[in-house]
């Protein structure tokens, strides 16, 4: 089960990118599609690759993985017509649909939501030996906000703004954040993704690390300004020895174009999720999502040919997230 709790919809308002040319290959395919994905080593860009593959040995679909830089860069070629599938977060379908925050230039309306897979969970962490507990401690901080241009800095800077937290800022690629935190250079780092993340594990097991854990207030500070964002709790000893923390997380999934066919998206959603319990057996954070998962916590409009699909369940469609051309 995880341990992400999500509250109820209604958002204002992050990441599938893709693999490094994967084709998931099924029987007989006829079609072939794309899905921008995330950087390859990751664990998203393997439970991607999952649901790629349940499609195409269910469909007549061919689905190619491709590995791009993250959720952001998928939208942007999504928008361009260069993917036909592409990774996406509960924060960047909203802004890239609305055409705000990141999207003010290169919005998307015919941006479409398709499903979910499961949600990611942001780590705030800090050397034990650098004396900082709290987040207030990291004013001042050289503090890594996580790789340059993904999901997880942009999230840290909205929450930090909200707790009113100013650390010194080192922007850089993950490995290089890790390599900073064990020879000293920095307090500490973070990253959306989901646990055990292994870079946080390397650094743990050379230089001992401390999630840094939100208190109640500030759970209740940051929910009522970002609603697409949950509490989510990282269990007791996902690292070695570490107690249990409370941090945020977010749901990521696949979106399409409203011009991508609905016979073709209603049969790659009935596919997935009648073999929903493939990837979650070897993806453990897609365990417990469910249909009902995507219609509570949807961000933009469905893609028509995914709403058949959940409507030939019996799930109630709010009117916000049914596309215009489906009403």
């Amino acid at each position: 089960m995880t341990h992400f709790s999500m509250k109820a919809r209604h958002l204002l308002p992050a990441s599938i990118l893709a693999l490094g040319s994967l084709a998931v290959t099924g029987a007989q395919a006829d079609t072939s599609l794309n899905i921008g994905a995330v950087p390859t080593g990751t664990g998203w860009f393997f439970g991607i690759s999952e649901g790629a593959r349940v499609i195409s040995a269910n469909t007549d679909y061919e689905i190619t993985v491709r590995e791009t830089g993250g959720t952001r860069e998928n939208a942007i070629r999504l928008g361009r017509g260069e993917l036909d599938l592409a990774f996406t977060e509960a924060l960047v379908g909203y802004e890239m649909y609305n055409g705000i925050g990141r999207f003010e230039e290169t919005p998307n309306p015919e941006a479409r939501l398709v499903y979910w897979i499961a949600p990611s969970t942001m780590h705030w962490a800090v050397r034990e030996d650098s004396g900082i507990e709290t987040f207030d401690d990291l004013n001042g901080a050289r503090f890594n906000p996580s790789s340059i241009g993904g999901g997880g800095e942009y999230i840290t800077e909205l929450v930090f703004g909200i707790l009113g937290v100013e650390p010194d800022f080192q922007r850089m690629r993950i490995d290089d954040a890790a390599e900073g935190v064990i020879d000293g250079r920095l307090v500490g780092f973070s990253y959306n993704g989901v646990p055990p993340i292994p870079a946080f594990t390397e650094v743990h097991s050379s230089r001992p690390l401390r999630l840094l854990s939100l208190s109640d207030e500030q759970v209740t500070a940051v929910t009522e300004e970002l609603p697409f964002l949950a509490p989510t709790v990282v269990p007791a000893d996902t690292y070695r020895g570490m107690p249990e923390a409370t941090t945020m997380g977010i749901y990521m999934g696949v979106a399409a174009n409203s011009s991508l066919a609905d016979d073709t998206v209603y049969e790659i959603t009935k596919a997935y999720w009648e073999n929903q319990e493939q990837v979650a057996a070897s993806f453990a954070p897609a365990d417990g999502v469910t249909p009902q998962t995507v219609i509570d916590n949807a961000t933009f409009p469905l893609h028509a040919g995914a709403l058949r699909y959940y409507q030939e369940l019996g799930l109630d469609i709010p009117a916000d997230i049914v596309p215009p051309e489906a009403q």
